[in-house]
């Protein structure tokens, strides 16, 4: 990521508190810019500003459309938006599902505080952030 680059992001929460910490978390890092908030599945999925965002933020436990389901169908569509999975559930089998649906990384919820900025930093770098047994297992080098 170049210093002067800026991203337009689009965070996709039902946590009005949790959005309200991640506004804040942002504050500290001018080079993203959240254009959008969307509360659950079914908003993300027709968000109008979809096609000019750089980066989606989504939460994979939302109500009318889990974020898994929500995230495969905007990959479909958008196969270049970054989309990063914000989630408290780390095992295996999970992580790889987020993969094949499209997510090139995921955010542990009680870990957000600390590894937010180093995470959108690599996605924007096309990396891909997750745990590497994983990957080794399901990217072709």
């Amino acid at each position: 990521m170049k210093a002067e680059e800026s991203y337009k992001v689009i965070i996709a929460d039902d946590s009005h508190l949790f959005i309200e910490g991640m506004q804040l978390l942002f504050e500290e890092l001018p080079q993203y810019e959240i254009v959008s908030i969307a509360h659950n599945g079914n908003a993300i999925l027709n968000h109008p500003d979809l096609a000019f965002i750089d980066l989606l933020l989504l939460d994979v436990n939302m109500p009318l459309l889990d974020g898994i389901s929500a995230g495969r169908q905007i990959n479909f569509k958008y196969p270049d938006l970054k989309m990063v999975a914000i989630t408290l559930n780390s095992d295996q089998v999970y992580l790889e599902q987020l993969i094949r649906s499209g997510f090139k990384a995921f955010i542990d919820k009680a870990k957000i505080t600390t590894h937010l900025s180093t995470v959108l930093n690599k996605v924007m770098d096309n990396n891909f952030v997750f745990p590497q047994e994983i990957l080794s297992n399901l990217i072709p080098e």
